[in-house]
């Protein structure tokens, strides 16, 4: 289990590294077997992905200069498309009320074993990207979701509902989710104390990252 960590707002520039580390995380987790060029093209397709989110905030956990934990939210424009739209053909229109503000969750990724009791750095993650969506009045969001991470979201209090089939996706079982704003209200009142009441930046105070330990 890691210990000290310190929460940062990363920067849109460092997408990158953002993308970097999820990747990293992904296939320590699942343990897909792909080669160096595969893993070269998916972060290029994702860091294309992501640069498009340029309304984003980005949130990392870090132990000694190390990320151990990342989590993205941004609030959708009329002009974005989701991830979610895309991988499962699902119009998030459809499934919001006119005028609601819509929100996507992703690049969710903690190290392996850097938190295995309490679910703090999870719950911290969690708790900063439902807070944006939060301020959204009645904002609903969105995510593709590890079949294994549902669970683990649901335990937490959050309603979460499944909005179709699970694929496979990056290595693991995903499946398209719903939170609706009522649903995650509960789970941000219980984790009030795990709200950083200031974030350091990622890029100004840390020239020299390490992406993995």
């Amino acid at each position: 289990m890691i210990h000290n960590i310190e929460y940062y707002t990363m920067c849109h520039e460092n997408v990158d590294e953002l993308i970097q580390f999820v990747i990293n995380e992904n296939h320590l987790h699942h343990r897909e077997i792909v080669t160096a060029e595969q893993i070269n093209s998916i972060r290029q397709i994702l860091c294309a992905e992501e640069k498009q989110y340029f309304n984003s905030h980005i949130f990392v956990a870090m132990s000694n200069n190390i990320i151990c934990g990342s989590i993205r939210i941004f609030q959708k424009t009329a002009t974005q498309i989701l991830p979610i739209e895309k991988i499962f053909n699902i119009n998030v229109e459809d499934l919001a009320n006119a005028g609601t503000p819509i929100y996507h969750i992703g690049r969710f990724a903690l190290s392996k074993g850097a938190d295995k009791r309490g679910f703090h750095i999870f719950k911290t993650l969690i708790a900063l990207a439902l807070q944006v969506a939060q301020q959204g009045q009645g904002g609903i969001v969105f995510a593709e979701c590890d079949v294994k991470l549902l669970r683990t979201i649901r335990l937490l209090g959050i309603e979460a509902e499944a909005i179709g089939k699970p694929i496979l996706y990056l290595g693991s079982e995903t499946v398209p989710i719903k939170l609706p704003w009522a649903g995650y209200q509960i789970f941000l009142n219980k984790n009030k104390d795990l709200l950083v009441s200031e974030l350091r930046i990622f890029s100004q105070e840390l020239p020299d990252i390490n992406l993995s330990s």
